[in-house]
């Protein structure tokens, strides 16, 4: 196949009649006035609209280990319980943070021990440094919510084929494949409960890369998917085509990527030369004719065609035939789907990936039941969210809980629960997404006694557990608080007090309880006492071993050019002059003391308490006392 110039810069036409069905409107598309060209470059037809603000609600650091070597989870931010950006410092491209999102199966929450398939959805030649084109020109996210696959998205990637590139260009040096194949993987397998089924589909650059990284790696794929693909890029013209579009779409080098044209590193990325390794999988590809349709009462086109949106198609329809007809004679399946319309943009892509879905489902071996949602919401749950905005939707039917006598059932926005003694009762947001990751109902908190309430400053939210309650604020996100310190925190007039509201999950010390608050420390004790560290002395807390100075069995005293507290193991004194400082008790406290603290000879403490080999010793204003082989001396 030889590729005109004309053609390769979208200035040709080329209708191609077939008699395939033409793609049907599915839904509106998001964003869809952000997706106009915004002038006539060759790629510009490819590139997404920009990614909307998510706020993450939730930030798990999850552990490393089982990974290969080099290989970290930086961290997984959650923009909702289901949609995750999973951040890794990575051994095959270790100069810049990687990232890749997942979209989380169905019942992932539901059927914590079960593990899922996963669809890999490749990005195009414009793709963006910030979220995949999918999420943000599609509906993916919606679309796949009620299916029981993790859908798993890179991030980045412009111009890159998702191939190892032979040199550093423009400022990167691209190992797309080994990062995706050797660590991407991993993750998922040890992280996210994989089954290692898996398929891969992309668009445009994507959906070459995608059928490539099947060819290159059968052993990894049920499925190979390609919508708009260049499925040939070696016949006469191609590279050419390819280099255009690469300098188009970032300035990028093609010979940095493949190596000379037409050489064998090219031939290695010919999807069409590889067609015997896909004989085990799914194949599917499909392209428009490069006709427009819109305006057609069939159409899912948005807006009108861009000339270069045309001409791309008319390469990609070109290249996906060659590719069945070398198909066809080796006598490997392919189901092809040739459309009599439909040129180079996202409203397409999203049709076929619709219509891929029951392949894709087929070679990863879905039940029907976890295709799409056959549900109905009833009872004492459909009660509880009628007419509530989270709950419109549902994507299972009432489960039972673990070993509990309550059940759950999810919905699009969040998750109902229902229990004897609790009642029915909604929980959506970061506050569900929270309470998903202690295990939700199954984990210590219990079943929800309340739906999200309002706390009285108007910013934060709160949910009521049986064992205890989960706040949100905007500044610290979404956390837990035992009902133990709950009891206690009423005196300090929980977070509308000098607490504020709580920034992390309560810590076991000495057999008591230390909750980080906006302020400082909320701290129960083994005596059941509650006490409230704040202000300068908390900062110090917060830097020292708390199990060695103790939980604090006093609240903070004002004395006179300063303050104190009591901890279990010493105090710590404040004083503008001198700082926050530790002393702990024993016979250096004790000398102290019969000087008259910080009232007598010594003074404030100037610095922390400091035990080396052989000897302790405390720093004042005045002076230092040592205590060697049990004496005390002034030094």
């Amino acid at each position: 196949m030889a590729v005109p110039t004309a053609v390769a810069t979208g200035l040709a036409i080329v209708p191609i009649s077939t008699q395939a069905p033409v793609a049907q409107a599915q839904s509106s598309l998001p964003g869809s006035s952000n997706l106009l060209p915004k002038n006539d470059g060759l790629t510009d037809s490819v590139l997404p609209g920009e990614a909307p603000q998510r706020s993450t609600i939730e930030t798990e650091y999850p552990s490393s280990d089982g990974l290969p070597a080099g290989v970290e989870i930086d961290r997984v931010e959650y923009k909702s319980p289901r949609h995750a950006f999973v951040y890794v410092k990575s051994a095959a491209m270790p100069d810049q943070e990687m990232k890749f999102q997942i979209l989380l199966a169905r019942d992932y929450y539901a059927k914590p021990n079960q593990q899922f398939p996963e669809l890999w959805l490749m990005d195009g030649l414009r793709a963006r440094e910030t979220e995949s084109g999918w999420t943000i020109a599609t509906d993916v996210e919606q679309y796949f919510a009620d299916k029981n696959v993790n859908v798993v998205l890179p991030v980045g990637g412009e111009s890159s084929f998702y191939s190892d590139w032979q040199q550093p260009d423009n400022g990167k040096h691209y190992k797309w494949e080994s990062f995706l194949t050797k660590e991407v993987i991993p993750i998922m397998d040890n992280k996210f409960r994989s089954n290692k089924q898996r398929a891969v589909a992309g668009l445009s650059m994507g959906a070459t890369s995608a059928i490539n990284m099947a060819e290159r790696n059968p052993h990894l794929f049920n499925f190979a998917g390609s919508f708009s693909g260049y499925l040939d890029t070696t016949s006469k013209g191609m590279p050419e085509a390819i280099q255009m579009a690469l300098s188009d779409g970032g300035g990028y080098n093609a010979e940095a990527m493949w190596g000379p044209l037409y050489s064998q590193g090219w031939i290695d990325h010919d999807p069409k030369l590889g067609i015997e390794q896909l004989r085990d999988m799914t194949v599917y590809v499909s392209s428009g004719s490069g006709q427009p349709d819109f305006g057609d009462p069939n159409s899912v086109a948005k807006h009108g065609p861009s000339l270069p949106g045309v001409g791309l198609e008319v390469i990609s329809r070109m290249s996906t035939q060659t590719f069945v007809d070398r198909a066809k004679a080796q006598n490997v399946d392919v189901v092809a789907k040739f459309r009599p319309t439909g040129i180079h943009t996202w409203e397409y892509w999203e049709f076929e990936l619709k219509q891929a879905w029951p392949y894709i489902a087929n070679s990863l071996s879905i039940p029907q039941e976890g295709r799409a949602a056959e549900c109905e919401v009833k009872g004492a749950i459909g009660a509880s969210v009628a007419g509530q905005a989270h709950f419109e939707e549902c994507l299972t039917n009432e489960y039972q809980v673990g070993e509990t006598s309550g059940v759950a059932q999810d919905f699009t926005g969040g998750t109902a629960y229902w229990s004897p003694e609790t009642g029915a009762h909604g929980v959506y947001g970061a506050i569900n997404a929270r309470y998903a990751q202690l295990g939700g109902a199954t984990s210590w908190l219990g079943f929800p006694k309340s739906t999200e309430l309002g706390t009285p400053d108007g910013k934060g939210r709160l949910v009521q557990f049986e064992n205890g309650n989960i706040y949100w604020h905007p500044d610290t996100g979404a956390w837990e608080v035992p009902n133990d310190l709950l009891e206690g925190w009423k005196e300090y007039d929980y977070e509308r007090g000098r607490s504020g509201y709580p920034t992390g999950k309560d810590e076991h010390i000495n057999g008591g309880k230390l909750q980080p608050m906006q302020g400082g420390f909320l701290a129960r004790n083994r005596e059941g006492k509650t006490h409230l560290v704040f202000g300068a002395i908390a900062k110090k807390y917060a830097t020292v071993d708390k199990a060695d100075l103790g939980l604090p069995i006093s609240n903070e005293y004002k004395i006179d050019g300063g303050w104190f507290q009591q901890f279990e193991n010493g105090n710590i004194y404040f004083s503008p002059e001198s700082g926050a400082q530790v002393i702990k008790y024993g016979k250096i406290f004790d000398e102290w003391g019969k000087h008259g603290y910080e009232k007598g000879k010594f003074g404030w403490p100037t610095a922390d308490f400091e035990s080396k080999p052989g000897v302790n010793e405390q720093k004042f204003q005045n002076g230092t006392l040592q205590e060697i082989n049990g004496g005390v001396r002034e030094k």
